[in-house]
Parts: structure tokens; C-alpha cells; sequence
């Protein structure tokens, strides 16, 4: 029998964990400017090519790697309202409070930091840490707050407006996942088109939105879907992690762009699939860096970008590689102290909320 927990699917926590990861890796080598540059679809020399023109790409495939969360966020929240009666009335103010507490006081932080390592356009920096030089006006500080546009005070922000924005219509998205679960893999097929037509056609919420109903259908066939045997398993892997990275290894042609990135979101759903239902991928995520990394994921997503801004706004000119080697350590040690007192007891908040409104148990909750 498989060595699986019962309840949560704790290997999507290590999931998590290693998408984060991602995240910051991706922030750490964008201030390297060959990296920005390519980060930006330029040119790039050497060796580094490699590392951005190719499935190798994965390692700090920031963005791609959001995209998983959106799927994941789809998969966790949609599976327990699937499973047991939700109860609306407890869930909004619970989990309001669990994004948003978090969230103002980690604007609060890099507010602090931009004052106090001021962000400034010098020509040997990366044109992404250039970008942060923008000034701070009080509305792109109401717009931080609120979630509705976030400014780069802490770039990595906008992808909670999505996540906020899902969380609002999470009814609409369980109901679309209970009406539809005998064909699921069509509701999943069809967030798939829908947001590769958003993003062909630059529509942010039809872009954005549908990811997660790709997670909601994953969880609405979630107990439908078998378990991967264990060659399917090693051949799905190298094909999704390749597969998540297409855009920037396939040729870039206008024409079949939407076709590569319905694969990008396909092999986003696949990994998902992979982290809950194959064996030796379990395994990986179960053990201690990805669980520990999980357990951190929201605190680290939300403080690393300010924390490795400032240090390569203090860093010397001939220190630009060496900002690896500070940022990350840094920025875990802030997400550890962050988690502590700022998310767990946000956390505590908004389970004590829900309690408090409802007579039923909690639903548990996930970012």
C-alpha cells in the first residue's frame, strides 16, 4: 500500500515548496543582466543561452512556476468543497483574512527596505532591477494594498490579484467542477483553450482565471484519475518539465503560439497530476526540503523579491553573480521569521473566524 497521507495531499505542499523555489531562483538570477536580458527575449551570449533558451529553463521558470500555483490553488481549494458542504458565510472573512494580512504587512516590509535601500537606475545593474527605480506615489500604494494593481514595490503581488479574484468566485468554480465531474477532463481541456486564447489576445482575466478551473477539474476527477505507473511516471516527467518550458524553446511563431501555450498549461496540470498520484514523485515531495519549503512557500513568495532588490541595490558592481549566494539564504531566513510571526498567526486568525461563524469544521485552506 502507498505511503500516503490521508486527507491533505501533503506532496502538493512539497509542490508548492519547490515552485517557490523556482520563484526565487527566477528573482536572483534576474539581476544578473544577461539573464534579465533574456528574460525579456533578448539576445543572450555564452553559456547563458542555455540556461534560458532551452527546456533548462525550468530551473527558474518564475513565471511558469505561478502558473502551477494557480492550478494547485484551483485543485485545494475546489477538493474539500467538492467533498463535504462549504460553508460560504465562514469561508469569505477566513479567507480574506489569510491572503491579505500576510499580504499588507509584507508591502509594509518593502516599503521599508525601498526606503531604506533606495531603488536606483545604474548602468551596470539588470534592466529588471533598473525597472524597480520607479517612484512611489500613494496611488500605486493604494493599489498595493488593495491587490488591484500591484507596483513593483513588491512585484511578485501580482499574482495574488488573481488569487483573490478566484477566491471570490471559488462558488461559481465548484459548482462548474461538481456539474461537470463524470467530464472533467473536458472542463480541464476547456480552461486550457480558454486562457490560451486569453493570453493570445491579451485579456488578463481570461488569461488568469481559467488556470485555476484547470485545478478545479483536476480535483472534481481527482479520484477518477488512476495512479501513474512508474515507467508512465518517468516518461511523463522530463515531457511536462519540457513541456511547461515550451515558449521559450519552440520557435516563436506567431500563428501556433496559443497551440504551445495550451501546452505549457497542460504539462502544468500533468506535474500536478504527477506530485499526487505517482509514487516516486510523492516520495520527492514528501521528504523534508520540500515539505519544509511548503510550509514556507507563502512567506518566502511574498518578502524574498523585496529583500533580494535591496541587496543588489547595495551590492557592488563586481559582486552581480555573488548576489546568489546572499540573496536566497537571506531571503529564507526573513520568510522563516516572516512565517512565524506574521502568517502562522494570520493564519490562526482566520481559522478562529471561521470557527467563530460557523458551527461546522473549518475548511481547511490553502494559498
Amino acid at each position: 500500500m502507498r505511503d500516503r497521507p490521508t486527507g491533505r495531499i501533503g506532496s502538493l505542499d512539497g509542490l508548492r515548496g519547490v515552485a517557490a523555489a523556482v520563484v526565487v531562483v527566477h528573482h536572483t538570477l534576474l539581476t544578473i543582466p544577461a539573464f534579465s536580458d533574456g528574460n525579456y527575449r533578448a539576445a543572450v551570449p555564452g553559456w547563458a543561452s542555455w540556461l534560458v533558451y532551452s527546456p533548462a529553463h525550468v530551473l527558474w521558470a518564475g513565471s511558469e512556476a505561478v502558473f502551477v500555483f494557480f492550478v494547485l490553488s484551483g485543485f485545494v481549494l475546489t477538493l474539500p468543497a467538492l467533498r463535504r458542504s462549504q460553508d460560504w458565510i465562514a469561508y469569505y472573512p477566513s479567507r480574506l483574512v489569510r491572503l491579505y494580512l500576510p499580504v499588507l504587512v509584507s508591502i509594509g516590509l518593502a516599503l521599508a527596505l525601498f526606503f531604506l535601500v533606495p531603488r536606483q537606475d545604474q548602468p551596470h545593474q539588470s534592466y529588471w532591477i533598473n525597472r524597480h527605480a520607479e517612484p512611489l506615489s500613494l496611488h500605486s500604494l493604494f493599489n498595493d494594498v488593495t491587490l488591484l494593481s500591484p507596483s513593483l514595490v513588491n512585484s511578485p503581488l501580482w499574482s495574488l490579484t488573481w488569487e483573490v479574484f478566484f477566491s471570490l468566485l471559488l462558488p461559481l468554480f465548484v459548482s462548474i467542477a461538481a456539474v461537470t465531474r463524470r467530464w472533467w477532463w473536458a472542463t480541464g481541456i476547456i480552461g486550457i483553450v480558454l486562457s490560451s486564447i486569453g493570453w493570445y489576445e491579451h485579456v488578463l482575466w481570461l488569461t488568469y482565471l481559467p488556470m485555476f478551473l484547470i485545478g478545479s477539474a483536476l480535483a472534481a476527477g481527482w479520484e477518477r484519475i488512476p495512479d501513474v505507473g512508474t515507467l508512465v511516471g518517468w516518461v511523463l516527467l522530463p515531457a511536462s518539465l519540457a513541456g511547461i518550458t515550451a515558449e521559450w524553446w519552440l520557435p516563436d511563431d506567431a500563428w501556433w503560439s496559443p497551440a504551445v501555450r495550451a501546452i505549457v498549461l497542460a504539462s502544468a496540470g500533468v506535474i500536478v497530476v504527477l506530485a499526487g498520484k505517482w509514487l516516486p514523485a510523492e516520495r520527492f515531495l514528501l521528504g523534508g526540503v520540500p515539505r519544509e519549503l511548503g510550509r514556507l512557500s507563502f512567506s518566502l513568495y511574498l518578502v524574498h523579491e523585496p529583500v533580494t532588490v535591496s541587496l543588489a541595490n547595495l551590492l557592488p558592481a563586481t559582486f552581480p553573480s555573488w548576489l546568489i549566494v546572499v540573496a536566497i539564504p537571506i531571503g529564507l531566513g526573513v520568510a522563516v521569521v516572516f512565517s512565524r510571526f506574521v502568517e502562522l498567526p494570520a493564519h490562526r486568525l482566520a481559522k478562529r473566524i471561521a470557527k467563530t461563524l460557523s458551527t461546522k469544521p473549518p475548511v481547511p485552506q490553502a494559498v
